[in-house]
């Protein structure tokens, strides 16, 4: 009656994860576990990835979860900062297939598709199966939402990898999924460096910003029909607000996500602050505000030409840049703080308004 002792194989090495809260990666002797956390309710877990490596031999006992052999040959994403990611690790070779092509602004992906390396497998919400199977890629890297089901894809037995980076509130914490990413790639050593100029350099933009002379008030976006949507006072552009040395106007809101407001709302609180800044799929101009709404006319920000801007069709804010906030905040810095501009710098994603 006495139970068979079981072999502790001990708590494995974790690997040490600074920002990000929505993963975690052990280290076995076998095997790597890689836990992603339900971002709608962390006490769970997503999804558990077993990681082997593809050139030894297979263990005969491996805990559950979603095998993958590692490093992974061939890749499919459903969107481009995925491949952002994979370009900025070395590996965009490996991309053999994206979704959402409309949205792509990276050269090698337009390359790719265009000379047929790369192919188009539709939008994310209607994937071309039939294209996804021939090419067969060892995972399909996609971004979760809640009670999201995946329907055929499943029945492909392409392993889904599920990259939730845009679930975290802080800008260092979505960086650092390169990490989640890498361990896929087999490329950690060249992920840890990656993160260490990242966040070396955006602490250091953060505190350069504690000595500015000024703490400008800020506020962002526009409305979309009868509502406003800005963000609430924990979400991760308002981290890359403060972290610039501004005054957020809904800094005491509480919540990650945004607030939906009407333009009375907005002006009333928004009025006379010194900035507004603005992130739109198009070019924007001060009379074009002003003709597409009289209101936004009335706001100190407009009357002294102080928006700053982002035309996201344009540049790659939501490829690289999403990955890079050490660029973003170097932006905000450069405009908000112009004692602290670095001379002779470009903008690499948002500037005044002219």
């Amino acid at each position: 009656c006495t139970p068979k002792k079981v072999e502790d194989k001990g708590r494995g090495d974790d690997v040490k994860i600074s920002y990000a809260q929505g993963f975690t990666i052990v280290h076995f002797e076998e095997y790597t576990e890689v836990k992603v956390k339900n971002p709608w309710d962390t006490t769970k877990i997503l999804q558990k990835y077993v990681l082997i490596d593809r050139n030894k031999p297979r263990p005969k006992q491996l805990p559950n979860g979603t095998v993958v052999e590692v490093p992974v040959r061939s890749i499919a994403c459903l969107y481009s900062l995925d491949a952002s990611i994979i370009q900025q690790l070395g590996d965009e070779s490996k991309i053999k297939a994206i979704a959402e092509t409309k949205y792509v602004k990276m050269p090698f992906l337009k390359t790719g598709l265009e000379n047929g390396t790369i192919v188009d497998i539709g939008l994310a919400t209607a994937l071309n199966i039939e294209r996804l199977i021939n090419i067969s890629p060892d995972i399909i890297i996609v971004s979760p939402f809640q009670n999201m089901g995946y329907g055929t894809l499943r029945t492909t037995g392409i392993p889904i990898v599920e990259n939730a980076s845009y679930m975290e509130n802080t800008p260092l914490g979505r960086a650092e999924w390169i990490r989640f990413v890498a361990a896929f790639l087999g490329k950690s050593k060249e992920a840890e460096y990656m993160m260490n100029v990242i966040s070396n350099r955006y602490n250091t933009l953060k505190k350069k910003a504690q000595t500015a002379s000024s703490c400008p008030t800020i506020f962002s976006e526009k409305k979309y029909g009868e509502v406003w949507w800005v963000p609430a006072g924990d979400s991760y552009m308002v981290h890359l607000f403060e972290d610039a040395g501004t005054d957020y106007i809904w800094k005491d809101v509480p919540g990650t996500g945004s607030l939906e407001l009407n333009f009375e709302f907005v002006y009333e609180k928004a009025e006379n602050a010194d900035f507004w800044i603005i992130r739109s799929d198009r070019d924007l101009t001060y009379d074009g505000l002003k003709q597409e709404f009289e209101g936004y006319s009335y706001f100190k920000a407009w009357k002294n030409k102080k928006i700053i801007f982002s035309n996201t069709m344009k540049n790659d804010y939501y490829e690289e840049g999403v990955m890079r906030p050490d660029l973003i905040l170097e932006d905000l810095l450069s405009i908000l703080h112009p004692e602290l501009r670095i001379p002779e710098r470009e903008e690499s994603f948002f500037a005044l308004m002219d």
